[in-house]
């Protein structure tokens, strides 16, 4: 039995148009709401800060010297490649026996997942290429941590190009897509946008063992010399 009590409690002030009940979902709604934004992941600061990834990377890597900055097999110039990275780096280097090494860094601030553009995956058919080998590959690289890498064979028509490369996604180290994707799910759940970066080293040759040999070697030369932001920003805190 609805009481007059009861009533007067559900009608709106005299004027006002509003309810108990639809203030009290209001303040709900109101409430929910500062809690979605007090949740939403927020951007990690950036490892480079303000500073250029090229003016970090030596121009002498072990028995290597930079020449120059053109002919590696790069995705078609577009909008959503120049949106996704900060920064972009490749360099060519040649050592003493005419032997070369070709090497690129595409950094992101704010990784959300998009990073896939410069995976060989991609931008090696989308120029020409046929991938006949793809497996993963560790790389030790310290005492006490071993890099988790992926070991490619591109043929094209007119070279043959193997290579190695990794992805960071924050504190991850994913090896496919799927697994990138998860990095940034996790770092999302825990209230951050991660940074991420891809670093691929490659190299012009038939022989797959002598290939990988150098392009190991070429790794383990190259993090020692970097600078700590240069290196966090390659292989993180590790």
């Amino acid at each position: 039995m609805t009481t007059m009590r009861d009533t007067d409690d559900e009608r709106a002030a005299p004027g006002s148009g509003l309810s108990r009940r639809n203030l009290l979902l209001g303040g709900v709604m109101l409430g929910t709401a500062a809690l979605c934004y007090a949740r939403q992941p927020k951007p990690v600061p950036s490892l480079l800060g303000k500073t250029k990834l090229d003016s970090l990377i030596p121009n002498r890597i072990g028995r290597w010297t930079y020449e120059t900055s053109s002919g590696l097999v790069l995705p078609p110039r577009d909008q959503l490649s120049e949106r996704i990275y900060d920064q972009l780096v490749t360099r060519v280097y040649t050592a003493p026996d005419g032997t070369g090494v070709m090497l690129l860094v595409a950094y992101s601030g704010r990784q959300d997942g998009m990073i896939q553009v410069h995976r060989p995956e991609v931008c090696y058919p989308a120029s020409g290429y046929a991938l006949t080998e793809s497996v993963e590959h560790p790389v030790r690289v310290g005492p006490q941590f071993t890099l988790p890498t992926r070991f490619i064979v591109a043929e094209g028509r007119s070279r043959i190009e193997q290579l190695i490369y990794w992805t960071r996604v924050g504190p991850s180290f994913p090896t496919g897509w799927l697994g990138q994707r998860r990095a940034v799910i996790d770092e999302n759940l825990q209230g951050r946008i991660p940074d991420g970066v891809l670093v691929r080293i490659s190299t012009i040759a038939q022989d797959s063992s002598a290939a990988l040999t150098m392009l190991d070697d070429f790794t383990n030369q190259l993090l020692p010399v970097l600078p700590a932001k240069a290196r966090q920003a390659l292989i993180g805190r590790t």
